[in-house]
Parts: C-alpha cells; structure tokens; sequence
C-alpha cells in the first residue's frame, strides 16, 4: 500500500503508521515552525520536539475526528500544534508554582493536571468540529496563528465586519455546545 496526497487521510483514520509517516513527512516544517514560533523563548530545544511529537499524536489518536480534505487538514494539524503549544507554555509559566520540583530539578506533575491539559484541548478541537468550515477556518486563523480581523476578512473574501460578525456568533456557538446545549 502507498500512501499518497490524495489517500493519506482515509488510511489515517485506519491508525495505519505508514499514513502518520506520510504526514510527519509532509507536515513537519510548517508544525515545527508553528511550535518553534511559540516556545522559543524557552531556548530549549528538547521542549520543542516533544510539543512537535505531540502535535503528531494528537493528529494521530483524533485522527478518526477529522472531516475533510487535505487544505482542511492542514489547517487542522495546525490548529493542534498551536493548541500543543499553548498548552505547553501553559506547564511551563505554571511549573515552579503549581508543580513539586524532585530531586533532579524537574517539575513533578500529578496525572489529574497532565489529564485536564489534555482533555480541555481535546474537546475544544471537538467543539471546533462542530462548527461551519468557514468559522473553524476563521477560528484557526485568529486564535492559532494570530492573523489579525482584516488579514482573515481579505483571505475570506469577507468584510471585516462580517468577520467580527462570525467570530461573535462562534464563540457564543462553542459556549452552547460547552453547555450542553444547541443553538441554531
């Protein structure tokens, strides 16, 4: 079986290894670029691949979550490597005051707090599914690669009150379906 630009996400969502390969290989630069933009500040490299390997696992393990094609996905896995990171910076700005330090100099954390990080970035991905393409586009360009309202309004075709517009009407969407609820 090969894995090709126009099959990887189908063998993706069969947890098939040669389908992450691919996408390691093909998505690698803009994810390290994403996380390295991010955490440089740390000047630690080692953080830095850890938060890209993530990104990759996150794809990997939600892979099944995924709707649509190869520009979506794109955007997708860079959704979740801004999300990585910021969940990172998030550990690390938290480290000395939330965290015990061992022996070693290392932050202990407890399972509760690795599960709560991973679960609140999992399930605002989820959310995001839910909404229109164009919003979760909108959302993406915004919040995790820091486009400003007329930069997204010019790449959309839409006017920056539109734009306004939708990322009102987004949020309180994710709100509803954080709530449990359903808006039309």
């Amino acid at each position: 079986m090969r894995i090709t630009a126009e099959n990887f996400i189908k063998h993706l969502k069969k947890n098939r290894e040669e389908a992450l390969q691919y996408v390691i290989d093909e998505y690698i630069g803009i994810v390290k670029a994403i996380i390295y933009n991010a955490l440089k500040s740390y000047n630690d490299p080692q953080i830095i691949e850890e938060c890209i390997s993530d990104t990759f696992l996150g794809a990997y393990e939600n892979a099944k979550q995924f709707k649509g094609d190869k520009e979506d996905f794109r955007k997708w896995i860079c959704t979740i490597a801004k999300y990585k990171a910021i969940t990172k910076q998030r550990k690390l700005s938290k480290a000395p005051f939330f965290y015990e330090i061992d022996e070693t100099g290392n932050a202990v954390k407890s399972a509760e707090d690795e599960y709560l990080i991973k679960s609140s970035t999992e399930e605002l991905l989820m959310m995001m599914s839910q909404l229109e393409q164009l919003d979760r586009d909108i959302f993406t360009m915004k919040y995790f690669l820091n486009m400003k309202n007329e930069e997204i309004a010019e790449h959309c075709g839409l006017t920056k009150a539109a734009i306004n517009n939708r990322l009102y009407r987004g949020k309180k969407r994710l709100q509803q379906i954080h709530l449990g609820g359903s808006m039309s």
